[in-house]
């Protein structure tokens, strides 16, 4: 009776559009509550009111949620219902249910589902269909077949607007055949999805879509030596024809052509084109350092994967040092980047980065430090580079926290201090005037608490300038809060108050004080009450800016079940 009515389950989610889940062994989901539903419910009031600018929401509004989750069999089925005065509705948040048994070494696939063979094929696009995974002792297969889009009609009168974009349907499938366990094993990917185009009625010059057809091949690999040096490599090829229709290539009688004719239309518009992605490390006991390069091609794509950075080639260092049992940890990177690979662009950008991360760490006290370096300059590609226009950049971003607690018995307090400051450079005298910038911003807290009685008081004061080419913004300004805890947690008191002061070209601009104070109540174990109380006043002396102030308030109930 149990397995007639798991057939049953798995039958109706093969059927239906069946949030993806992960995998699932089956003896255990034979041995799950057939039928369980537990989630929220809530309901709340609020009132706003302001004066000295138009009203930004309604002087009055309720709203009613719930979020029950239905399970058969383990699969859980999400809901949620929301009414108020502003919406009302009821809705299946993850309208795309997939499923994913196990047995052993055995995974099959039902239903939406989202998965990687490697990063440069079947690389995490959504597709809705069936699959297998088979990983029996050292082999590794593979194997999906599914709708990657639902074809949507072109809709004449949504031309000029934000509509939804029209799509042809697209099937396609994907194997993976290797040997090798998890840090050991060479994969061979293969993926293959085309458009129908007659699944839509022919579609307008002007929206650009054309049925297009993908083949994909790739190698994903990874191992490990002497357990410490560790190797990974991924290269994949991609044939893409953008236009199934567009004219074919007829002259073309090479053996392996026609091999690949059978599988891919080829003509006008296909593109061959290559990406991959290495690197090579060592693990140490103390320390591990790491090579990696990346290329990708001008325009490669996959009708497996939703996006790719093409045009691009990495090279980078990263290592790590670890002394004094981790207490002081060091880490650092360093790398180039290029674009035009194929040097057929006007002009080349090159691009430096480098960080550097310095922390030291005990329990009563701590230091963080970070330095990264971001720059770009470019070089001639088919044209010459103007100097006026040149770009030669460099970022530079400087982080330092400090942290100090002191942990008694009966009273802790805690300090912490926080600095940043990031500028840009601008290399090019013509354009530095209007590009640079620098900001700083220094931040100090301090928190007392009162251990016995549940009771904490919060302040910290900050301070920043902004220095950029149309003027010089500073802000600055103190906050304190308080937090009161009672019965064991059963409710809380907490309030805070904070107040900033602008100044714009070292004129008084005018400041912002803001007000909150919140309360909780847990009524039972299952049910709380939560209020709040908000008041923010903004006295600005632009005369471009209005003075004003807001009142907001809150009463929520929760029920979980």
């Amino acid at each position: 009776m149990k397995n007639l009515s798991l057939f049953v389950v798995l039958s109706f989610l093969m059927m239906a559009d069946v949030s993806y889940l992960s995998a699932q062994d089956v003896e255990q989901l034979i041995k799950a509550k057939p039928f369980t539903v537990n989630g929220t419910l809530g309901i709340g009031i609020g009132t706003y009111s302001s004066n000295g600018i138009p009203a930004r929401q309604r002087a009055f509004s309720y709203l009613f949620n719930g979020a029950p989750t239905m399970s058969v069999y383990g699969v859980a089925f999400p809901f949620s219902v929301v009414v108020s005065d502003q919406q009302r509705g009821f809705r299946q948040p993850f309208n795309q249910y997939g499923i994913s048994p196990t047995y052993k070494w055995a995974t099959l696939h039902a239903g939406w589902q989202n998965l990687e063979f490697s990063p440069f094929t079947l690389a995490g696009h959504t597709f809705l269909g069936g699959g297998v995974e088979l990983n029996p002792g050292k082999l590794r297969f593979g194997f999906i077949y599914g709708r990657f889009n639902k074809a949507i009609e072109e809709d004449p009168t949504l031309a000029n607007s934000f509509g939804q974009t029209p799509a042809y349907r697209r099937t396609g499938y994907s194997a993976k055949i290797g040997l090798g366990s998890d840090v050991n094993h060479v994969d061979l990917i293969f993926l293959n999805a085309k458009d129908d185009p007659a699944s839509i009625n022919k579609p307008s010059l002007s929206s650009g879509l054309k049925p297009a057809e993908n083949l994909v091949a790739g190698i994903s690999s990874k191992f490990t030596f002497f357990k410490r040096l560790l190797f990974d490599m991924d290269v994949s090829g991609s044939i893409y024809t953008n236009d199934r229709l567009s004219d074919t290539v007829p002259n073309i009688q090479l053996k392996k052509v026609e091999l690949i004719r059978k599988l891919v239309t080829l003509n006008t518009s296909t593109q061959l084109l290559a990406a991959g992605q290495t690197s090579l490390g060592y693990q140490g006991s103390n320390y591990n350092v790491l090579l990696r390069y990346r290329r990708v091609d001008p325009d490669y794509k996959s009708m497996g994967a939703y996006y790719f950075e093409t045009d691009v080639q990495n090279y980078t260092v990263e290592g790590g040092l670890r002394l004094w049992k981790g207490q002081v940890q060091l880490n650092g990177s360093a790398g180039l980047q290029n674009d035009n690979i194929l040097k057929d662009r006007a002009y080349q950008s090159n691009r430096k980065i480098g960080s550097l991360n310095l922390s030291y760490n005990k329990p009563a006290y701590g230091l963080d430090l970070r330095y990264s370096n971001y720059g770009i300059t470019q070089d001639r590609g088919l044209n010459p580079i103007i100097d006026t226009l040149r770009v030669a950049r460099t970022n530079h971003n400087i982080n330092a926290m400090l942290r100090y607690n002191i942990t008694g018995q009966t009273i802790s307090q805690g300090f912490v201090l926080v600095g940043n400051v990031q500028s840009l450079v601008d290399l090019n005298t013509f354009t530095a005037a209007q590009t640079e910038s620098d900001s700083k911003t220094l931040n100090f807290s301090y928190q007392l608490g009162f251990l016995p009685y549940a009771f904490g008081v919060n302040a910290n004061i900050n301070y920043t300038i902004a220095d950029v080419s149309f003027g010089k913004t500073i802000f600055y300004g103190p906050s304190i809060g308080v937090d009161k805890q009672f019965s064991k947690g059963k409710y809380g008191l907490n309030a805070s108050i904070s107040y900033q002061q602008q100044q714009n070209n070292d004129k008084d601009a005018g400041n912002v004080m803001n007000g909150n104070l919140n309360g909780s109540y847990r009524i039972s174990k299952r049910n709380a009450a939560n209020v709040s109380l908000n008041y923010l006043k903004s006295k600005s002396k632009d005369a471009t800016l209005p003075s004003f102030n807001e009142l907001r308030s809150s009463l929520s109930l929760s029920h979980s079940f």
